[in-house]
């Protein structure tokens, strides 16, 4: 255990992959899907606009977003087959999270930091009111939630972690964060906060009982 852990107070967590169970590769296959032999062409497209990275900072409305997509490919695809394919990321998130987040909460603040768009907060929202019926969601288990699409910075722009930092008014060297991306913990660093990779699959409460003490 490292000796800096035992002044943690505060614990960040990205939210896809570390608390919410996803499967990122359900987008890719759903758009394959609907676009045939001309997905590469309609991805090219769309990566070329950078509406992913738009979508994500608050730079397109949703409505922009969908029209973005629905017509990327030859023929428009309806806005319901884009929605429907743009949210098949999602899997769930088990009630024993939720119970280890209010155990947690007795002893640390926590935050969630997550790059995401307009559309999958609302199905984030809708699910847990329809799954665990929890309406308030974001106040009963953090106290603090960044979301990109929202504050219009995202992972890994190194402005992101010192906007949270500065927002919730802690301090980096008391504070660790979870990320399921390399690329955003090595960024979470340089600010100074104690930042780990949480690997997809596993389980977050097992790997902060193994770092906090």
């Amino acid at each position: 255990l490292c000796p800096v852990m035992e002044y943690i107070k505060n614990i960040i967590f990205d939210f896809g992959n570390v608390l919410m169970d996803l499967d990122l590769p359900a987008v890719e296959r759903e758009f394959q899907r609907l676009w045939g032999d001309q997905f590469e062409q309609a991805r090219a497209k769309l990566g070329r606009d950078h509406i992913f990275e738009l979508y994500e900072t608050g730079g397109l409305s949703t409505d922009e977003f969908v029209a973005a997509i629905r017509f990327a490919g030859p023929s428009p695809l309806s806005k319901e087959q884009v929605v429907q394919a743009w949210n098949s990321i999602f899997i769930g998130m088990p009630k024993h999270r939720f119970d280890f987040l209010l155990r947690l909460r007795q002893r640390y603040k926590l935050f969630l930091l997550s790059n995401i768009n307009d559309l999958h907060e609302r199905w984030i929202a809708d699910y847990m009111v329809r799954e665990h019926q929890i309406h308030d969601y974001e106040l009963k288990y953090f106290d603090g939630v960044y979301f990109s699409h929202l504050i219009r910075l995202r992972k890994p722009d190194r402005d992101i972690y010192e906007y949270v930092l500065a927002d919730a008014e802690i301090l980096a060297g008391e504070s660790v964060f979870f990320d399921d991306l390399e690329i955003n913990v090595e960024a979470a660093r340089q600010t100074g906060i104690q930042a780990f990779l949480h690997p997809a699959g596993t389980e977050i409460a097992s790997h902060i009982q193994l770092i906090l003490p």
